[in-house]
């Protein structure tokens, strides 16, 4: 059976929609519940690690800790992703994490675990979810026609700022109410199902040039693949662009995040659930936010709307640390997810769709080991909760990521101009272009 939709419609449901398409309902299905359980995990990791340390900066240490594999393996696995069979590497990646979170609930419930103990496992983790992020991307425009590929990943973030809600609901109920096993034994049985969903895909790999047999010849093709993603990214000032602004992104938000327990619980005085309340609205701002950017936007706008979200959400961290009433946090909290949901979609969307699809994994996976520069933020911010105290520290943060924006936008200002249509002749203007 082929995946690829051959109707001009392009719509959502209906035939020749995206919905139609039998190989995209199950990535979006399998996405929708790890997105879930990515949601829930993160705020049970800042729950829990703030219960085991000794001061808001190992939260951020721990934030760290989860994000560095992206640093050190993005690009390497992208460019696996583009060489090998990309559902059996998700199926795979989705395998393990289960199996690691199982291992985990038996840990927490019958020995206990301390904080340096859970460092270990985050970072393993963290290995393992480097590999699926730019894998399952990258399929989402391998499963759909090319004219298709902006709407299904609005449609993918939709839904991700969907189960947004429930899974810091969830983990935050879990966590209070019967202990951080619970929320991770829930995690493992939703890895397994969505593998199940995954192993149902009748996929087939874009069609690349032959490779090399035996490891010293793959691992120099590899090599070569991702000197290959580098340049292609260079000779494009959208896409450097894009990156930047994807910087300063991931800069503030582990800060944010670190944060969170101690803005809600000494801050505002509330406890762990209403904390998921917090991050739950946030999730349904993304996704007011996603219906309002697939009803009125138009791919001439991706670039400013990606950069105005970013630059949205940076405001409305910083009224969220300063909020004095738990009641107006949580108008910010849904004001949030509007930036939140724009930074999003529009940056996955703006890196496929200008890129071809034998270069998608690498280019995600430079995504991805930009997302893991973010978090370095943890070494700083481990002395600025000390020093500054949780306000200051997230607000020096601030400052640092509107540098980034303010740099992007002069540096790269392709960024915020408007962008060709999704037309393949019209966006190839908009392309890198070759070394003459």
């Amino acid at each position: 059976m082929s995946l690829r939709v051959g109707s001009r419609t392009g719509g959502i449901g209906g035939r020749g929609g995206l919905l139609a398409n039998q190989g995209f309902r199950k990535v979006w299905a399998a996405g929708a519940v790890t997105g879930m359980v990515r949601w829930l995990d993160m705020l049970v990791l800042t729950l829990f690690a703030r219960d085991l340390a000794e001061a808001a900066g190992f939260v951020a240490l721990a934030f760290l800790v989860r994000m560095a594999p992206r640093l050190l393996f993005g690009m390497f696995v992208g460019a696996l992703a583009d060489r090998f069979d990309r559902k059996k590497i998700w199926i795979g990646s989705l395998l393990i994490l289960s199996v690691m979170y199982f291992a985990l609930t038996a840990y927490v419930m019958l020995v206990g675990i301390d904080f340096w103990l859970l460092l270990g496992f985050v970072f393993i983790a963290g290995t393992v979810w480097s590999v699926e992020f730019p894998t399952r991307r990258a399929m989402i425009a391998d499963v759909v026609a090319p004219h298709q590929v902006g709407r299904a990943v609005g449609l993918d973030w939709s839904t991700d700022s969907i189960v947004r809600i429930p899974g810091p609901l969830i983990g935050a109920g879990l966590l209070q109410e019967l202990g951080p096993e619970w929320a991770y034994l829930f995690t493992a049985c939703a890895f397994i199902i969505s593998a199940l969903i995954a192993s149902t895909l009748d996929y087939r790999k874009p069609l690349r040039a032959a490779s090399a047999s035996g490891f010293a010849a793959v691992a120099r093709e590899t090599w070569r693949d991702i000197r290959e993603g580098f340049v292609y990214i260079r000779r494009s000032e959208l896409l450097v662009g894009t990156l930047m602004v994807t910087l300063a992104f991931n800069l503030l938000f582990p800060a944010y995040n670190a944060a969170l327990p101690d803005i809600g619980q000494q801050l505002l005085g509330v406890d762990k659930l209403r904390i998921g309340v917090l991050e739950a609205l946030v999730g349904a701002g993304s996704f007011f936010s996603a219906l309002a950017i697939a009803g009125w936007s138009s791919w001439g706008q991706s670039g400013r709307i990606y950069y105005a979200g970013t630059a949205w959400f940076l405001i409305c961290v910083t009224g969220m640390v300063l909020s004095p009433w738990y009641e107006l946090s949580m108008i910010v909290a849904f004001c949030m997810g509007f930036g939140f949901s724009a930074f999003a979609i529009m940056q996955t969307a703006i890196l496929v769709t200008r890129t071809p699809p034998e270069m998608r994994g690498r280019i995600m996976g430079v995504l991805s080991m930009v997302i893991g520069l973010g978090p370095l933020t943890g070494l700083q911010v481990f002395f600025m909760f000390d020093w500054f105290g949780i306000q200051g520290g997230v607000l020096s943060v601030v400052i640092e990521a509107a540098g980034l924006l303010l740099l992007a936008i002069l540096v790269w200002p392709m960024i915020v101009k408007r962008l060709p249509g999704s037309d393949p002749k019209v966006a190839a203007a908009y392309a890198p272009q070759r070394s003459r």
